[in-house]
């Protein structure tokens, strides 16, 4: 998990590898992007559609910790991600690569949004972006694996 603690450092941290997730996720072909067994039985597809799902969650995620000092949210993962994949299972590849950004475009315009004080003072909201910037960069080399299938 990052150890960044300024919060400007953290946003751009993100910024910077969902730069380079995103980059390796274009490189795939549709082919590849439905190769199962990539991160458990998950394609690259499935990842990214998780990810997207985890974006898409984090807007209300973020304003319950704000709204209400946590410093956790409780929330069922495995649940929610079985979910987040199923939602999105029809979209072919560009579809969910589109998604994918735009969901980040707004989960970004969210976070901008919030003043610097407000990272040093809820320790959710730190939390909750540095959890994001694990999953990109945990999920990497996964996508970086379908490149070569």
């Amino acid at each position: 998990m990052s150890t960044t603690t300024n919060p400007n450092e953290l946003v751009s941290e993100m910024k910077k590898d969902f730069k380079t997730f995103f980059t390796v996720c274009q490189t795939l072909t549709e082919a590849q992007s439905l190769a199962p067994d990539v991160c458990g039985e998950w394609s690259a597809k499935a990842v990214v559609d998780h990810l997207t799902g985890w974006q898409v969650q984090s807007l209300p995620i973020i304003n319950a910790l704000l709204a209400e000092d946590k410093t956790a949210f409780d929330l069922d993962i495995d649940a929610f991600n079985q979910i987040s994949v199923g939602d999105r299972h029809d979209l072919i590849w560009p579809e969910s690569l589109n998604a994918f950004e735009r969901s980040f475009k707004a989960f970004m315009e969210e976070l901008e949004e919030i003043p610097e004080s407000r990272f040093t003072t809820e320790a959710g909201l730190m939390t909750w972006v540095k959890a994001m910037i694990h999953e990109y960069k945990f999920h990497l080399p996964q996508i970086q694996r379908a490149q070569s299938l």
